[in-house]
């Protein structure tokens, strides 16, 4: 898992190694989108299948570029950078989404 945020945005390590790292990487993650109440989004990302993520607003949050070799992911490359963002629309201010995220309360699971 790579990650671009340009030091302007919330991102874990620029480069996560390992399935294992990834997967609890993104378990972290994944709850924070959910809670954040915006879409993900399946789109082109540099010509590779991808996300778009938004937060409830609407506003962009960052995407996701997935390296796909024989039906398995190799690479997850992540751009939270709102520079590299702003061609697909109003960017969130990331720092605040992500405060929020974690305010808000968590689901219960089951």
């Amino acid at each position: 898992m790579i990650g671009d945020s340009g030091g302007r945005a919330p991102q874990f390590k620029p480069v996560i190694r390992g399935v294992e790292n990834v997967l609890r990487a993104l378990a972290t993650f994944v709850p924070l989108v959910i809670r954040s109440g915006g879409p993900v989004e399946p789109h082109q990302v540099n010509g590779q299948p991808g996300s778009v993520f938004r937060d409830g607003n609407g506003l962009v949050l960052g995407t996701w570029a997935l390296d796909v070799l024989d039906g398995q992911i190799q690479t997850i490359r992540t751009v939270n950078n709102p520079d590299k963002l702003r061609h697909l629309g109003p960017v969130a201010e990331a720092w605040e989404a992500l405060r929020k995220a974690n305010q808000a309360p968590q689901r219960p699971t089951g």
